[in-house]
């Protein structure tokens, strides 16, 4: 890709546009952000983020059930969405004639929704079974659940994307107007544009389908900061699993800090490649892990750093948690090699620049961006990595790799015998 070019326009309405036009082939992804997510929630309502997403697929009056999907198969476009805790973005991938259909859908259902009492009980009733298949089913589901609740006590952090079960039990279709006419407005959105589609003609139509939709309230502002953390945390969950499993975490800073970029450096250390510490260490030499993941959840605000890792037949897991120990301890008291040091830097050199060869993961690389602070650090990113020494990586290790800052989960089977070793 040449030269990466960002031009940004805002129509009266708030809603931002941001452009990155590259006519090398006749695609393009439009990517509609909005700054909800679960961060946005109380308790009580938690998972109303992720459940308006869903019935923002419901159908509108101009669009009903199935007529939005009809027309996105009758012009070949892809279309999707995702809510995470910071915002909520929905996305067509499509060639770049068919922008203008794509402004038309997304506008009509950010001004347009049409729900009925009976459509959203459906809707829920499908979001609790997909909650009781990626998060309570799944081995390490509720063990991330219960870290999380216990890492964050005060920011909403602490509870899932999809919400609780007693919440999504006890949601209301009043519950879910009532955040789609607060956040789902032009003035707490951004669009993101890229491939070949000049600014100016994306302007032009924005202004035709997206225009006429009125500037909505001002939102509310997410004021809760997590208090500082006094001494390690400990959960455990017991499940019907066949071996044991493990997931620490250590608070860590928003993904603007600088010190957030060290961690990200950090991460490549750790767990890419098998020749990084901790998949050298506890997958190839001790063999005391059959799997093993991990890193920085890079979010608006104050985050983690984690390790998660699953105990081999016979192993303990508190053998794997003091190796994993070792390791943070040794990256807060031995400064990388050089080698090291350039090897991870290349890594995360070549994880950046491929990036920008996919039209739809440069527009997501952007979004996350603004969505957490402005899409301009996304040109910092690589530069800061570059100013990274190795001195800088001890100073940020002692500080996060604390036993004061971190939370240990442990995941146990229901019986010892399932793999545990007794020690």
């Amino acid at each position: 890709m040449p030269d990466l070019v960002v031009r940004e326009t805002v129509l009266d309405n708030g809603l931002k546009i941001l452009t990155v036009d590259d006519p090398s082939s006749p695609t393009g992804s439009h990517q509609l952000w909005y700054r909800v997510g679960s961060r946005n929630e109380g308790s009580g309502t938690t998972g109303v983020s992720h459940a308006v997403e869903h019935l923002l697929f419901k159908g509108t009056d101009r669009f009903p059930e199935g007529a939005f999907d009809r027309v996105i198969q009758e012009n070949g476009m892809v279309h999707n969405a995702l809510t995470t805790h910071d915002y909520t973005v929905f996305y067509e991938n499509a060639a770049a004639d068919r922008l203008g259909i794509a402004m038309e859908l997304e506008s009509d259902r950010m001004l347009g929704l049409c729900l009925t009492e009976q459509v959203f009980r459906s809707e829920m009733a499908v979001i609790r079974e997909e909650r009781r298949q990626t998060s309570e089913d799944p081995p390490f589901g509720l063990l991330s659940e219960a870290v999380a609740a216990a890492v964050f006590q005060v920011h909403p952090y602490r509870w899932p994307i999809i919400g609780w079960m007693c919440d999504l039990d006890a949601l209301t279709l009043e519950d879910a107007w009532r955040h789609y006419r607060t956040y789902y407005t032009p003035n707490n959105a951004f669009l993101v544009v890229t491939g070949d589609a000049r600014h100016e003609r994306v302007v032009e139509l924005a202004r035709t389908h997206y225009g006429p939709v009125p500037r909505g309230p001002e939102t509310p502002i997410m004021r809760a900061v997590e208090p500082m953390a006094r001494g390690e945390r400990t959960v455990t969950v017991r499940k019907e699993v066949q071996l044991p499993g493990l997931l620490l975490a250590w608070r860590a800073p928003a993904s603007r800090e600088r010190d957030a970029k060290v961690l990200n450096l950090i991460e490549f250390v750790l767990f890419h490649g098998r020749s990084s510490r901790l998949y050298r260490r506890l997958v190839h030499e001790d063999q005391m892990a059959v799997g093993l993941g991990g890193g920085i959840l890079l979010r608006t605000d104050p985050s983690v750093f984690t390790v998660n890792a699953m105990a081999r037949p016979g192993v303990a897991v508190e053998r794997l948690r003091d190796a994993v120990f070792e390791e943070t301890d040794r990256l807060a008291r031995e400064p990388l090699s050089e080698k090291e040091l350039a090897k991870a830097l290349r890594a995360v050199e070549s994880d950046f620049i491929f990036s920008r060869e996919s039209r739809f993961a440069l527009g997501q690389n952007l979004g996350e961006d603004e969505c957490r602070s402005s899409w301009r650090d996304y040109f910092g990113w690589l530069d800061t990595h570059r100013t990274i020494g190795a001195e800088e990586i001890l100073d940020t290790a002692r500080l996060v790799f604390d036993e004061r800052r971190r939370t240990v989960g442990y995941l146990r089977p229901e019986t010892a015998a399932a793999g545990e070793e007794t020690l």
